[in-house]
This record gives C-alpha cells, structure tokens and sequence, in this order.
C-alpha cells in the first residue's frame, strides 16, 4: 500500500490512462525480427538483466584514479603560459594566456588549439609545427604560469551533483566518483558536453565556439573498456540522464512502472514485472505505443516465440506492456492495474 500511494504522489501530475486511449486502436501483428534467430548463448545474454547502480559504480570505482595517480594538469582557459624557442627572436619568451576558445596565435605558426593539453604536448605540438616549415630540430619549452581553476559539472542521475575542481588530469570515471557515483533511476549512457572551436567559415578570421556532445554507454565503460574513460577539460558538463519509464500489467506478479535502463526487451519486461501468473494467456501479450502523432499503436505477441529462441522486441520509453488473462480479458485487466497502483502515463 506505502508504495502504491508513492506512486499515486509521484504522478499525480501526469494524466492517468483511459480505457478510451485504447479503444479502436489498431492491432498490428508482430513485425519479426530482422537477422537470424538468436542462438541459446544469445538469447541467455539477452534475458540477463543490466548491472545494478551500485555494481556499476563499484566497477567505476576500480577505473577512478588514486590521489598518488596524478598527472600534468590540462591547460584551459584563462591558464598563463610561456613559451621559449631556442635561437628563434620571434619566439623568446613569449607570454600568453589562453582565451576561451582555446586557441593561441604565435609568429610564425599561426593559430592552434592549447586548451585540453598538458604543457608537455603543447610542446611537442609547437615542435612539430616548426619541424614542418622552418626548424630541423626546435628546441621548445613551455612554462605554465598560472593555473586557473578548472572546474567540471556532473548533473542528472547522480547521488551529488555540482561543480567539481579539478586538479592534474581528471578522467570521466574521476568525474562520476566525485558525484557519489550513478543513482537506481540512471539511464544507459552518460553524456559528455563540450564547448569546442567550431571550423571557421569561409573569409572569417575568427574562430566560434560550438557545444559538442560524446555520448559514452555506462556499462561498456564500467566493463574496462579504457578508450571510454576520456579525459575531461574545464568547463566539461557530465550528463547521466534518467531513464525512461515503461509498464507493465495484466496477468503478472508485480504490475506497475519499471526504468528503462539499456536494452530491454518484452521478455524481460516479464522478468521486471516478477514473472507471468498461472492464469496469463501466452498467445495473448500487448504492446500499446505511442506515435509522434499522437495515434497509439498496438502490437500482438506470443510469449511462446520468445521461449523458442525469438528475440522479443525492443521496448521504448513509455512503452505498455499488456499479458492477457485467458478468457480474452487482458485489456480490462491491464488498464485496471493501471488505475490501481496509480501510475501515469505519458499518452500524446
């Protein structure tokens, strides 16, 4: 009962389902899968369900750096550099501090990105330019002066979101340890959203900034895949949306809302819900979804495909998932659940 009157609170705002919304809605038969039929190792992969918060978070952990890991920090904007070119006068000892678009312009080699980089690839960087026009073997240095405070944002499904300082170099997993880690309701994927210098257009000497945007997925990145722990610059803003929410009723053992986290599929939605009842109709399971246009659809399934092997069908956010009563009820009984746990539904 506390939990049906949670929900009752959390949704009251959303309009609650109506047995019309799905009166004359067409019924379409199951589009098959495209592809061959899953193997018994595919499908075992498939019916698992995804890591929890918290084994994910444990395995961030293991890829978040420790306090005596540190490394050169990275240059950003509103850091104070100096640069030396032995024997070169148009390169001595030249001050600059870094806009913020990231770029600096120096005799002779012209404008480049210094932003993201530590001073020793700046060097190597400054070296290559000269190596290729004017220099056999440049001798560059690079002294940082000042370091301003470069600072991250994590925000969405965390435990403690904010503005997060960084101090040497801070990779995406550092970011998410900073913030407590994902919270239950964390979607599959985690967005990294930078300002980057957009390409200049034609007979434009300046250049713009744009917002770019690196969408990482959560549990590739918990697994220990290291090219997906990038490293951060200032002003980055680390997303974890929430996932989506879809539903379940009918002849299960636990109707109501479920999140949407990575892949899931039909079946597993049966899984979510606690499993099917004795009384469900196999033959008898629905799938209501909602158009752009505002239309609902239906889609007609068999659980008996899914235990042959089938893979069952992808569900989406807002997605309602029906399984009949035999009897050929499973309409009245579905949207009754609906009414009485009191979950809403995002119905256009």
């Amino acid at each position: 009962m506390v939990a049906g009157l949670a929900l009752v609170s959390c949704s009251s705002a959303q309009r609650q389902p109506d047995p019309r919304d799905f009166i004359g809605s067409k019924t379409t038969p199951a589009i098959p899968a495209e592809g061959p039929v899953a193997s018994a190792a595919d499908n075992a992969g498939r019916t698992q369900a995804t890591s929890t918060a918290a084994e994910v978070n444990q395995k961030l952990r293991t890829l978040a750096r420790t306090e005596d890991e540190s490394s050169d920090p990275r240059l950003g904007a509103g850091d104070l550099i100096e640069i030396a070119v032995f024997e070169v006068p148009e390169l001595s000892q030249i001050k600059v501090r870094i806009p913020n678009s990231g770029q600096v312009t120096l005799p002779l080699i012209g404008s480049f990105p210094a932003s993201g980089s530590t001073a020793l690839e700046l060097q190597s960087q400054i070296s290559n330019h000269l190596k290729t026009r004017f220099m056999h073997d440049p001798q560059v240095s690079v002294f940082v002066h000042e370091h301003k405070s470069q600072r991250v944002s994590v925000i969405g499904a965390v435990k403690q979101g904010g503005v997060f300082t960084m101090t040497g170099e801070v990779r995406l997993a550092d970011a998410l340890g900073l913030a407590g880690g994902i919270t239950e309701d964390a979607g599959s994927v985690v967005y990294i959203v930078r300002r980057v210098v957009a390409t200049p257009a034609a007979g434009s000497k300046s250049a713009e900034m744009e917002q770019g945007m690196t969408v990482i997925d959560l549990e590739s990145l918990a697994s220990g895949r290291q090219e997906l722990n990038l490293p951060l610059q200032a002003g980055d803003v680390i997303e974890v949306p929430r996932a989506g929410t879809f539903y379940v009723g009918g002849e299960v053992q636990k109707p109501g809302a479920f999140p949407l986290k990575g892949r899931t599929t039909l079946d597993q939605a049966a899984m979510a819900a606690g499993g099917v009842k004795d009384a469900a109709d196999w033959d008898d399971v629905r799938l209501y979804r909602s158009r752009p246009d505002g239309t609902k659809e239906v889609f007609k399934y068999s659980m008996n495909e899914f235990e042959n092997g089938k893979p069952g069908p992808e569900l989406q956010a807002n997605d309602v998932v029906v399984f009949g009563k035999s009897g050929g009820k499973a309409f009245l009984y579905g949207v009754r659940d609906f009414f009485k746990f009191g979950i809403g539904m995002s119905m256009r």
